[in-house]
């Protein structure tokens, strides 16, 4: 190794832990698979909340005229929260992937790789655009 490689390898490095890892965090939490599972399991919480707030979905009338169904009910909340976390926990992000079958990518391809695209933070989760 000459000299030139050795300094290369060290700018690379430095490259890499002052900006690589950044950029990578930045663009898999803007990508859309990211922010759609996120929003997923936001609202499976949100559900969750909702039904147990409610008494088996029920609420009972002060007159004795039976029960009234209440539409944010979901019976099934807990399962597909669950669900939902799991497969979030288990999920590689497609860029990671992208970079693991390339183990030996060039620093700049990585950089072009990793190059945000779009606004620099994602939309909030509420669904309002403030």
């Amino acid at each position: 190794m000459t000299s030139d490689d050795n300094q290369r390898i060290a700018k690379e490095k430095y490259w890499l832990i002052t900006e690589g890892f950044r950029s990578f965090l930045t663009a898999v939490s803007q990508s859309e698979e990211f922010k759609s599972s996120l929003e997923q399991i936001y609202r499976a919480y949100r559900d969750v909340g909702y039904r147990a707030g409610l008494k088996d979905g029920y609420i009972y009338s002060a007159q004795g005229l039976g029960r009234k169904e209440i539409p944010l009910y979901n019976s099934k909340a807990k399962k597909r929260l669950s669900k939902l976390d799991k497969e979030f926990g288990g999920k590689t992000p497609a860029l990671l992937e992208k970079i693991l079958e390339r183990p030996l990518i060039s620093i700049d391809e990585l950089k072009a790789l990793l190059t945000p695209i779009g606004p620099s933070s994602p939309k909030s989760l509420s669904g309002d655009d403030s």
